[in-house]
């Protein structure tokens, strides 16, 4: 199946969808032909959901196979469909609770916005299973829109410099590469969607930058 798909047309899809290798997470409104190209792109089960009636959930949540980050402004209701999918869960007080944003991590390692306080990150870290090391990617300290990582690889903004390309490297403990998606954008994780098992991404990424993104995440066949 395509990899290319998008939400009601908007190709930031990792905006609004978040994955480890066995859970997708995508919004209650999505159309079933983006759930059926998650399915077969992703090859995992899915589970439709909101974040405090939003509908970004990957600018929202953090996760890996082993746990989930979420912010406090869940309700009850979604944080009982959250706690059926078998991951441990960490709901963070951090004021920085766009953790999609602020944490890129893999079953491996992560790094983590340097602005978020100690004590949550080490809640987080409980829950992840990982150590979460503070960063900064092409200067950003939104890490987790500018990196996707996996156990495979990571891809992170086209911008990255060679000290914070070699210090990710170090900490996620794979080799990576600098990319974009959607015809140019260096926020690597607002356009794709990605696991161990294959990638999503939006329609306007191109044919050279999900290229690019396979190498870097081990995805070649």
């Amino acid at each position: 199946m395509r990899q290319q798909t998008s939400y009601y047309g908007n190709p930031w899809l990792g905006m609004f969808v978040k994955t480890n290798d066995r859970i997708t997470l995508l919004p209650k409104d999505s159309m079933d032909k983006l759930e059926a190209a998650l399915r077969e792109n992703l090859k995992t089960e899915t589970v439709r959901i909101s974040v405090a009636d939003s509908n970004i959930l990957g600018v929202y949540i953090a996760m890996n196979s082993n746990g989930i980050v979420l912010p406090n402004i869940m309700t009850d209701e979604e944080l009982g469909i959250i706690r059926k999918c078998g991951l441990n869960v960490c709901v963070s007080g951090d004021r920085y609770n766009a953790h999609g944003n602020n944490v890129a991590v893999s079953d491996k390692a992560g790094v983590v916005n340097p602005h978020v306080e100690r004590d949550e990150v080490k809640k987080m870290e409980d829950a992840l299973g990982v150590e979460l090391c503070p960063a900064t990617i092409a200067g950003h300290t939104t890490v987790g829109s500018a990196c996707i990582a996996t156990n495979n690889g990571f891809l992170v903004h086209y911008r990255a410099n060679e000290d914070e390309m070699a210090e990710l490297k170090s900490i996620l403990k794979v080799s990576g590469s600098r990319g974009t998606v959607n015809k140019g954008t260096g926020f690597v994780a607002y356009g794709a969607v990605v696991n161990r098992n294959g990638y999503a991404v939006g329609e306007g990424t191109t044919p050279f930058e999900m290229g690019r993104l396979e190498e870097a995440l081990g995805l070649i066949k």
